[in-house]
């Protein structure tokens, strides 16, 4: 059984945020240069920007990748969710 993509997207944007990571969506559309969704720091502090054009199963996707490089052990992450995670190594 598979989640929805919102419920899944949901959860995802939640456990980036338990790790202190603020989550923002933008439109790179406007800019001059290349830009790609994913974390950067920021003055000390990370971020996670994303495309907001971005279909929701991409956005799903590189959230999963960029949580399967973090570490996960002090968060709570129902065990489907861990399973797309994990599948996005």
């Amino acid at each position: 059984m598979k989640l929805p993509q919102t419920e899944l997207f949901d959860h995802l944007k939640l456990i980036i945020e338990k790790l202190g990571v603020t989550y923002q969506e933008h439109s790179f559309r406007a800019t001059s240069i290349r830009v790609q969704s994913g974390l950067c720091l920021v003055r000390g502090d990370l971020f996670f920007i994303m495309d907001k054009r971005k279909k929701l199963r991409d956005k799903n996707r590189i959230l999963g990748r960029t949580l399967s490089q973090m570490d996960l052990d002090t968060v709570h992450i129902p065990p489907m969710v861990r399973e797309f995670i994990e599948g996005e190594r």
